[in-house]
Formats: C-alpha cells, structure tokens, sequence
C-alpha cells in the first residue's frame, strides 16, 4: 500500500464520515457532493479533469433520487467516495464506473437508513438524561455520540474500500471478456438518461419527454458535449418560459 492510496482512503473515508455525520446543518451539505469527492480525488492523483468527470457522471444517475419518508433508495455519496478513487487508480472507463457506482450506491443506502436505527438507542438515552436534568447528557446524545458512530458506519467502509478496492477491482477488470466490458460500457451510458427520466417522472409532465430525448440523442450522436446541451436547454427553456408569457399577456389584452 503506497502513502497515495492511504492518504485518499482517509480523505475519502472523512468527508463520507462528515457528509452523513450531520455535525451541524451546514457542512455536510457542501462535502457530501460527488463533485466535492471528485475533486478531491482528482488533486490527490493529480487528475483533476477525469475526477470532475466521474463525478457529474455519477450525479446525473442519481438527480432523481429523493428520500420518501427520510428512507434514502440510494446514496451518490458512497458511490462517489469509492467509485472515483478506484477509477481513477485502475485507469477505469467512465462508463464502466458508472457502472459500478449503482450496487455500491445501495451500499449506502443500507448504512444510511441502518444509522437512523442505530440512532434511536440515544434517543431513549437522552430522554433519560432530560428526565434528570442533565443537559449536556442530551446534547451528547443529539450531537457528539451519533456523530462518533458514523464514523464506525461511514468512514470504516469507505476506507477499507479504498485501500483494498482497487487491488481487487483490477484483477477482475482484466478478467472480464471484452464483449461483457463493452456492455458495460453501454450500460454506464445509459444509466444518465435513467436520471434525466426520473426527473422528468417527478416534475409529471409527460410533454417534456420529446425534448428529453432531443437533449439525448444529440449529446450521443452528435457528440455534443453536455454542458454545451445545458447551456441551449436553458436558452429554449427562457425562450418558452418569455413566449408563453406573451402569449398569455395578448389574450388578456382581447
């Protein structure tokens, strides 16, 4: 093990522990972000431009996930936090990344939703605590020992992951055949669009598809980069949004 691989299993392992440690309601906000895991990643093995990559892959899977009733179906966090490093080590495609990042994704889920279980446990505790008057028991119990056993949920799995990780992932990356790679490769690429649509399922409007699928096919076939496709989608959406309006302001003057 280099000192390369520990220092990212530590950075990455940190800034998990403190995305879903929930120390305050501010930080964890900021560093919790696929792009916050892929530039760090990206300046410890000095590729910034494929670890911001990776992470925006990353995050159009996941830009319509949302946690019903607190209970989170997926988590971008740990996806990004042992996903990036491993790519970016073993020299991964994106699209196989990509991927890879939906069952450790799952992963996250499971420690996420395990923590709230684990939680309740100084809930009864604090209740104690407030019974007797012992105020800095209960903030103890809210703040200080939850935020310790994340690091037990949260740190420790993304650590190990990144020490062992790549040392397990490469053997089996050259072991597969290169047909079953390439479907991967094509299965990476659609996963984004499966994003998109989620989105386009939560806002409920069954006309926006067509254009979803304008925006698609020409970032696939045309090879338009996606933040140049971004940057028209908003144009035609202001040119809508100005025109509708027009339209609304005429048939009010008649």
């Amino acid at each position: 093990m280099d000192v390369q691989t520990l220092i990212m299993a530590i950075a990455m392992g940190v800034l998990y522990w403190i995305a879903n440690g929930y120390l305050g309601y501010t930080l964890w906000i900021s560093v919790g972000t696929p792009f916050t895991m892929g530039l760090v990643a990206g300046l410890i093995y000095g590729d910034i431009a494929t670890g911001i990559i990776l992470a925006g892959s990353i995050k159009l899977i996941y830009l319509g996930v949302f946690a019903p009733g607190g209970q989170l179906p997926a988590d971008e966090g740990i996806a990004a936090a042992c996903v990036i490093p491993i790519a970016l080590k073993t020299g991964m495609a994106p699209e196989v990344a990509i991927s890879l990042a939906v069952p450790v994704g799952l992963l996250g889920a499971f420690l996420y939703n395990f923590k709230k279980i684990a939680n309740c446990m100084f809930v009864v505790k604090a209740d104690k605590y407030a019974e007797e008057g012992n105020m800095k028991g209960v903030w103890r119990c809210a703040s200080i020992w939850p935020f310790l056993l994340s690091a037990l949920l949260f740190f420790l799995p993304v650590f190990l992951v990144n020490i062992f990780g790549a040392d397990v992932v490469k053997p089996v990356l050259n072991a597969i055949p290169e047909w079953l790679m390439h479907g991967l490769e094509v299965a990476g690429g659609v996963l984004p669009a499966v994003g998109f649509a989620m989105i386009i399922y939560m806002i409920g409007k069954a006309k926006y598809i067509p254009l979803f699928l304008i925006g698609f096919y020409l970032v696939k076939i045309a090879n338009i980069n996606t933040l140049v496709a971004g940057v028209f989608a908003v144009c035609i959406a202001v040119t809508a949004i100005v025109l509708k309006r027009e339209v609304k302001e005429e048939l009010a003057d008649e």
